[in-house]
């Protein structure tokens, strides 16, 4: 038996293995639930495309494939334990959660106040963006359509996008216009379902084609298909349950949205249907676990372990130079000798094992479970109320992130965007009420 094949068979029976565990534990709305997402775009971006690229490589990277195998197993596992740990029979109680109503709590007297001055600083930081950019990519491919513009140019647009804003730290100003405005479009998504109020269901439409236009004004694909699953999402939780023709319905409006961006963006107009079908799929399934394979490869044996140089510094306040890790991974992995510049994201794994090695990587991956599904039971054991589900929606979509990038670099950026927001718009409407409420005495 080759090599080839029995790693085929293996991760065969590891993926039935932990599929059949997952839904045993977290139930058949898997999908709903913070590691269930997780879950599944782990499987989608880096398990999938693992036993090939790691073949083509010459089967030789043995700590890459064995950690991507025990991610699949150590997760239904430590969700378990969670499980066991907190007395809780989860599948019942989040069923119970979903085919709860939704409360709506903030009278719209009071809540619309908090609301716009968070739409306020959101819209106003994201115009600015806007106004210091050199160009605005989306605007120029759109007037030079008929022209017809070069590959080169189109990569040269979606760099602009970052190299030509100078007015501060790029990276700031995302944390509304690519973080906050879908949020905000969370909340007036449920306002809409639940007020049937004329005026928040165009609040959702307006925020929402702001927000599209967001997601392709720099011509980067990944921001627009991540923006409709979270509206998927969004609807699936407010209904609690998946509609799996939606889901399929999905998957075709994904597939033909790449389809159009790869053609028009990426220069792919003179292949056939059958080779764009295939760069798509390449870069769903083999792109991030490639990635993954060099943090695997390249430490240590062409870098010392980071030990925390790569985690975030801000502003400098801890006493050491951050470590440039995505770019060196590009650099020095996927692109080597190339001119290309760029960054190579993938799994969280792939930054703790190059920061501390393999045994602390596969303790962090067991905390990491446990720690997601602890969160998980702390939302569907609080009351249903507007805000909570705002904020639940936003933290599954969240938790897809970390099959994408590093832990603490998701973790301390959106922990920092709920606890601002929520003591605005939760904190500010009950000073609001208390105030109404004694000037009515």
């Amino acid at each position: 038996m080759s090599i080839g094949t029995f790693l085929i068979i293996i991760s065969s029976i590891t993926l039935i293995f932990s599929l059949f565990s997952m839904f045993n534990v977290l139930g058949k709305n898997m999908l709903l639930t913070m590691p269930g997402i997780f879950y599944i775009y782990f499987i989608i971006f880096i398990f999938l495309g693992s036993p090939i690229y790691f073949i083509n490589q010459g089967a030789i990277n043995i700590y890459y494939i064995v950690a991507v195998h025990l991610v699949l197993i150590i997760l239904p596992l430590s969700i378990s334990l969670t499980n066991k740990l907190m007395l809780i029979e989860f599948k019942g109680i989040f069923n119970t959660y979903l085919s709860a109503p939704i409360i709506d709590k903030q009278d719209n007297n009071h809540f619309i106040l908090p609301f716009i001055l968070v739409l306020f600083v959101t819209l106003i930081v994201t115009f600015l963006y806007y106004l210091n950019l050199d160009i605005i990519p989306i605007n120029f491919l759109l007037s030079n359509l008929n022209n017809g513009i070069e590959i080169n140019e189109l990569g040269k647009l979606r760099e602009s996008a970052t190299t030509s804003f100078k007015l501060g730290k790029l990276h700031r100003y995302n944390i509304f216009m690519v973080q906050l405005l879908p949020l905000l479009v969370i909340v007036a998504f449920l306002k809409s379902k639940i007020t049937e109020s004329n005026i928040w269901k165009s609040v959702f439409i307006i925020l929402t084609l702001m927000t599209i236009y967001r997601c392709i004004s720099d011509l980067q694909k990944g921001p627009i298909v991540e923006f409709i699953i979270l509206l998927f999402l969004a609807a699936w939780i407010y209904n609690g349950k998946i509609n799996w023709r939606q889901v399929v319905f999905l998957i075709i409006s994904i597939m033909s949205v790449l389809s159009m961006m790869y053609y028009y963006i990426m220069g792919i107009n003179h292949e056939t249907f059958i080779k764009l079908i295939y760069i798509i799929c390449k870069r769903i399934f083999i792109t991030q676990t490639s990635a993954l394979y060099y943090y695997f490869s390249l430490f240590p044996s062409s870098h010392e372990f980071l030990y925390g140089t790569s985690l975030p510094n801000p502003a400098g306040i801890f006493q050491f130079e951050n470590f440039p890790l995505t770019k060196w991974i590009f650099v020095n992995g996927m692109y080597r000798n190339s001119q290309v510049v760029g960054s190579a994201n993938s799994a969280f794994v792939g930054e703790i094992y190059a920061n501390y090695g393999f045994p602390i990587m596969l303790v962090t991956v067991i905390i990491f479970s446990m720690i997601l599904q602890f969160i998980q039971i702390k939302f569907i054991s609080k009351e249903r109320t507007l805000l909570l589900t705002a904020f639940y929606i936003y933290f599954v979509s969240m938790s897809s992130q970390f099959a994408f990038t590093g832990l603490f670099v998701v973790a301390h950026l959106y922990l920092f965007i709920f606890l601002i927001t929520a003591i605005i718009l939760v904190d500010g409407y009950k000073i609001l009420y208390g105030a109404c409420s004694q000037n009515e005495q």
